[in-house]
């Protein structure tokens, strides 16, 4: 299961999207589609995905953290991951898509 949560980040024009749950294929589309309203209006803006509350993370949910990554990218924004720990932290590593700031949390 996939929650949403979007709450404005501390720094002008920047956002959080918290990710509970599993991030895969039920859920992956959910992901791309909350990163995408938040570009609704055309603005450049920074988007961290808050992967601490996420507990799996499948190749559908690489796909979509690359597919929001592209989305905001394209709209002159940045995107980073955070809070990866355990099994998300290895899938990231392993992917080798540490370019989106995907260092693991301690513990």
């Amino acid at each position: 299961m996939f929650e949403a949560t979007v709450a404005k980040a501390a720094h002008a024009g920047g956002r959080v999207v918290t990710v509970m749950g599993d991030l895969d294929l039920a859920s992956a589309d959910t992901l791309v589609a909350t990163v995408r309203d938040l570009l609704s209006d055309g603005a450049a803006v920074d988007v961290t995905v808050d992967l601490s509350g996420a507990n799996f993370l499948d190749s559908s949910g690489v796909r979509a953290l690359l597919l929001a990554y592209q989305a905001v990218a394209e709209q002159g924004g940045s995107l980073r991951v955070s809070g990866a720990r355990g099994i998300v932290a290895d899938v990231l590593r392993i992917t080798a898509i540490e370019f989106l700031g995907a260092a693991p949390s301690p513990g």
